[in-house]
């Protein structure tokens, strides 16, 4: 027997198809802190009942088994969602519970902090020094992950210039680094630069699971100031003789 479940999250709505054949079985990532709902079709005479355990085995969690989904799982950890279907036969009793099962990883939240810039001002005009490097510490990918994940990092960059006052994406000023997390601000525009960085978690190239939600991001409590200098004006000279 078939049975479809939706997850809501924010504005995500994912399908899962769910089997009676284990060897159908998916394994999804989501958010600490995520709100499920898991609904099913209505059937004359099925019921259902839900289970949910630490996909490395154990007791039920608390709650469970239940007629009712579960609306939430406990905090980063790996979980095994079971959902059973019986059908009343009229006249022969019940048939067997037909049961599916999915896996869901909790990940666990994540954290961002900006590093001082290795130069918190430099000249428009310098031959020398023409950027400005922020690094991050905080963001690890936990290691039930595997290769389905790696780290987005973005960055809002305030940029106070002669233009007026704007919020721009980083990359329109600068570049960054997805391996590290490094951003570099290389624009020759003067003015007054105030960097905010966010992380997340983003699906990798050929993942083998599913990534829910948008990613757990983070963003940096603390921002960075960078300002860049203008050339000064070539000098005057008044010369006069008497």
């Amino acid at each position: 027997m078939k049975t479809k479940i939706t997850f809501l999250k924010a504005s995500l709505v994912a399908l899962f198809l769910f089997v009676s054949s284990t060897a159908w079985s998916a394994t999804y990532y989501t958010c600490s802190g995520a709100t499920l709902s898991l609904t099913t079709p209505v059937v004359t005479g099925i019921t259902y009942t839900w289970d949910v355990k630490p996909a490395a085995g154990g007791a039920s969690i608390t709650g469970f088994p239940s007629a009712t989904a579960p609306t939430t799982l406990p905090a980063s950890g790996s979980y095994t969602v079971y959902l059973s279907s019986a059908q009343t036969v009229p006249g022969s009793g019940i048939c067997p519970a037909d049961v599916v099962e999915n896996t869901f990883i909790v990940l666990p939240s994540l954290s961002i902090a900006l590093v001082d810039p290795t130069h918190p001002s430099y000249c428009a005009a310098n031959t020398t020094v023409v950027s400005s490097d922020i690094t991050v510490t905080g963001p690890v990918l936990p290691s039930t992950s595997g290769s389905d994940l790696v780290l987005d990092y973005t960055y809002s960059v305030s940029a106070v210039t002669s233009s007026g006052t704007n919020v721009v994406d980083g990359t329109t000023v600068g570049t960054i680094d997805q391996a590290t997390g490094k951003f570099t601000l290389t624009t020759l525009i003067p003015g007054v630069y105030t960097v905010t960085g966010k992380v997340k978690y983003k699906a990798a190239a050929s993942p083998t699971n599913t990534l829910l939600g948008t990613g757990c991001e983070a963003t940096s409590a603390v921002t960075k100031v960078i300002t860049v200098i203008e050339k000064p004006t070539a000098p005057i000279i008044t010369i006069s003789a008497s």
